[in-house]
């Protein structure tokens, strides 16, 4: 009796892998973006087909999934989660999770050379390039500007 209360005690919390259906971030989104880091650097980011690396709302280490109500809710341990994207996408939009935590929205333009991402109430601006990373992160400061990003990107 006391064996199996141990070994009953020492399983690890099951997830059910048919709630997270694998997807791919649409083209629109990836590619290198660079983003301006002070003292005139630039670091460059990667979106690909299967992985997202943004500062502050993604690292690239997990598995992209389309966003359901039943994958965010999914019940396990938040190491699991931690490699596990869930994305939605509409339009030039697309907000990012992990499950039972933040939720990040990105948002591209058109002409696809700069891409929005508003983590809680900031919003971080990615270029194309780095010359345009560089010349426009003053610009990307501003905070009445920040304020029309912000609506931007959520949707609001």
């Amino acid at each position: 009796m006391a064996v199996s209360a141990i070994w009953v005690t020492n399983q690890p919390e099951q997830v059910n892998t048919s709630v997270f259906q694998k997807t791919t971030v649409p083209k629109k989104f990836r590619g290198t973006w660079y983003r301006y880091w002070g003292n005139g650097k630039v670091k460059p980011f990667k979106i690909t087909r299967t992985e997202i690396n943004l500062d502050g709302c993604a690292d690239g280490k997990g598995g992209v999934y389309k966003y359901t109500k039943r994958a965010f809710n999914a019940e396990g341990s938040l190491d699991y989660f931690s490699s596990h994207l869930l994305i939605k996408t509409k339009g030039n939009r697309m907000w990012i999770c992990v499950p039972h935590d933040q939720t990040s929205a990105a948002y591209v333009t058109n002409n696809r050379k700069t891409l929005y991402v508003g983590v809680d109430t900031w919003v971080d601006t990615y270029y194309k390039s780095k010359s345009a990373a560089k010349r426009n992160h003053k610009a990307d400061r501003n905070m009445s500007r920040r304020d029309k990003l912000s609506k931007l990107v959520w949707g609001n």
